[in-house]
């Protein structure tokens, strides 16, 4: 019990990219602005690097981690590469992934390649889509909050605390049966760029501990084919 504490903790307080001590001197942003221009930024986002985890199981998703770069406007579906770690039932499994046209192409450690049709849900061109996916988490978040700011990676940004109905967050993300918590890390310069996403996704029983959602962004706009591969 103790070490899953520690470990909500450390996520809680978003270690994926590395930030220092908050700042809560001096006045802050109002945070409904915040989100709102940052959801404005947003909806001009054709591509980025991403960063997903997730803390926990959630029925229906059977990713850990997926990291990579991502590009909105490249077909029906966009464009994707990168690498995944994937739950199997009892196993886990770590790909080399490539999303290109109609066909997802998964790479495992043997260099064994399988393809497959693209999940519709979770392709760039839906969740990058100006009107759906992070867009809508954005602009239907409540209660928002700025409770400081912070340097991420020598970037600073605003976090804003905010609460997000079931039915929005579970067409991202299935298998929410809650209202969830939610934080915003809002970038200090006029773009307003989201950098990151954190959810809490409450326990579905009482012996269970909650779920953390994290995702973080960066090199917003930047041309898919100068991103180099970590």
């Amino acid at each position: 019990m103790v070490s899953r504490r520690i470990l909500l903790a450390v996520l809680a307080l978003g270690l994926l990219t590395g930030c220092t001590s908050p700042d809560t001197s001096g006045p802050l942003p109002d945070g409904a602005t915040l989100v709102d221009d940052s959801a404005k930024a947003l909806r001009d986002l054709e591509s980025v690097r991403f960063d997903f985890r997730v803390s926990g199981a959630i029925p229906g998703l059977s990713i850990r981690a997926v990291d990579g770069v991502a590009q909105r406007s490249d077909g029906r579906y966009g464009y994707a590469r990168g690498d995944a770690d994937v739950q199997r039932h009892t196993d886990r499994a770590q790909y080399e992934y490539l999303l290109a046209g109609d066909r997802l192409r998964l790479t495992d450690r043997d260099g064994d390649q399988v393809e497959q049709a693209v999940p519709e849900q979770f392709v760039p061109a839906r969740i990058l889509d100006p009107k759906h996916g992070l867009y809508q988490l954005l602009t239907h978040a409540t209660a928002l909050k700025t409770e400081t700011s912070e340097e991420l990676d020598d970037v600073t940004a605003y976090r804003v605390n905010g609460e997000l109905p079931r039915k929005v967050v579970s067409q991202l993300v299935p298998g929410i049966q809650a209202d969830v918590d939610v934080k915003f890390w809002v970038s200090e310069q006029p773009n307003r760029n989201l950098l990151r996403l954190w959810i809490q996704v409450p326990p579905r029983q009482k012996n269970e501990g909650s779920v953390m959602l994290e995702l973080a962004l960066s090199d917003h706009n930047r041309p898919v084919g100068s991103m180099q591969d970590d």
